[in-house]
């Protein structure tokens, strides 16, 4: 086997990824690597334990992205079956990975490992699958694979800050004019936005904890927002408070944890939920913390403005530059960032749509989720790369972050019936997104399993008639 050249790049820089057809028979598999080592003067992979060390290598480097719990599993799998061992096992949790063999004299191997630091790098998700699909195709030797996973590492590109913070600001503007905004608001939402972005930034630097950063951000955006309001800088401040918070609202940690859930990984999406449930406090308590002290030094603010009833083509256009602040946020990079956009203009077409048919509002989110999702799956197979960049993009305009505002503000009033009911119908919209996601998703990937399975007996008769 020759050696393999650089591909390293994304889906979103335009680079395809060999693929290459790999034997039907995992022996094949094995065969042709050592043949591969010996040609070009490596050690042929006889060591089981280098192949799990490389697998679970890959794995970390996954979750360590943000990558989804059965992708990481799926992972390891298929390194190791590529490299013709059937019997392996391993288990995902966030945070930690343990994965195990057996080899043909039934040894037995185990590795375990610790992933402290995990963040949301799309680019990292896109890179690492590809390099995994590369690696099933062509199964080079482990040596060689493991320099070929250092030039991946190396690849994977990251927005200096000013970039980052146009990504904050983008947000916060965008979704500041999408649930009814006006300009002046949308500034000074933006502006919030990037304070909210230095305190990420600054507790990320501190390693602060998930909670503690939550709420200095919290407090942060609501202080921020109410100071410009008194100010005369803004018009609105819930609407401006509304933009900044969607940076910090855990809606795709919320959809993932149902997803694992649904999926039998309990464990993981149990884990996740707690996430969810201990950011939302902490958002719950920074905002009303600040709230409480910004009534202390500036008085309550004489009735709010009534919002600005946008058309359908703003709030799409304002959805879609909010959308684009978090591809900036979460690292996409490249061509793929278009298509992400259009995902999220169908996602909210489709919502308003449905509600102006009639449709209750939770099941309005349900089946925009559903679409949406649908439209991540076909582009994934389209374009050869993971569907998370384009169902995190589409599913953006339908994240509740109003909502969840409101149900903070009731809940800082001491209203509690109204915080209840404010809250109960936000839990029912996003419960409805992830419902609608895990439907289609899970029926793409039962129709995965189909294809795998109806290919493996096709090649299994073959081999039977020669």
């Amino acid at each position: 086997m020759k050696k393999a050249k650089k591909t390293n790049k994304s889906e979103f820089s335009n680079k395809k990824i060999s693929t290459a057809k790999r034997p039907c028979s995992g022996s094949a598999a094995v065969h042709d690597v050592e043949s591969a080592g010996s040609k070009s003067g490596n050690t042929a992979v006889t060591n089981p334990e280098e192949l799990l060390d490389f697998a679970v290598a890959v794995a970390v480097r996954l979750q360590s992205c943000g990558a989804e719990t059965y992708r990481v599993e799926e992972t390891v799998v298929r390194i190791i079956e590529a490299y013709g061992i059937d019997k392996s096992d391993v288990f995902v949790i966030p945070g930690s990975i343990f994965a195990g063999l057996e080899d043909e004299n039934g040894q037995v191997y185990s590795k375990i490992r610790r992933v402290k630091d995990i963040d949301t790098v799309l680019d990292g998700v896109e890179l690492y699958s590809a390099f995994c699909r590369r690696i099933c195709a062509e199964t080079p030797p482990v040596r060689q694979a493991r320099q070929l996973l250092r030039e991946t590492e190396k690849s994977i590109r990251k927005y200096k800050l000013p970039i980052a913070y146009l990504g904050y600001f983008l947000i916060a503007a965008g979704f500041a004019v999408f649930f009814g905004g006006t300009l002046r608001d949308a500034l000074g939402s933006g502006l919030c936005g990037i304070a909210v972005g230095l305190c990420i930034q600054g507790m990320g630097f501190l390693h602060a904890n998930p909670f503690f950063k939550t709420f200095v951000g919290g407090f942060v955006l609501a202080f921020a927002a109410y100071s410009l309001t008194v100010l005369g800088l803004c018009d609105n401040a819930d609407v401006v408070s509304i933009g900044a918070i969607m940076i910090l609202v855990p809606g795709f940690l919320f959809t993932n944890s149902l997803r694992d859930i649904i999926y039998g990984d309990t464990l993981s999406g149990i884990n996740r939920l707690v996430q969810v449930v201990i950011i939302a406090i902490a958002l719950v308590v920074g905002t009303s913390a600040a709230f409480g002290l910004s009534r202390q030094i500036f008085g309550t603010i004489a009735g709010s403005p009534q919002l600005v009833e946008h058309s359908l083509a703003v709030q799409c256009i304002a959805g879609m530059v909010g959308t684009l602040g978090f591809g900036l946020y979460l690292n996409m990079h490249g061509s793929g960032i278009p298509y992400c956009l259009v995902g999220s203009i169908i996602s909210w077409v489709v919502c308003c749509l449905c509600m102006r048919a009639g449709i209750g509002e939770a099941t309005s989110y349900l089946i925009a989720a559903a679409v949406s999702s649908a439209y991540a799956e076909i582009m994934a197979r389209i374009r050869k790369f993971p569907a998370i960049a384009y169902l995190m993009a589409a599913l953006v305009p339908l994240i509740p972050g109003a909502g969840l505002y409101y149900t903070m503000d009731f809940i800082s009033r001491s209203q509690m019936n109204e915080a209840w009911a404010k809250g109960s119908a936000t839990a029912a919209i996003a419960g409805a997104v992830a419902v609608g996601v895990l439907l289609v998703s899970t029926a793409f990937r039962m129709w995965g399993v189909y294809k795998k399975k109806r290919a493996a007996a096709k090649c299994g008769t073959q081999t039977d008639s020669k």
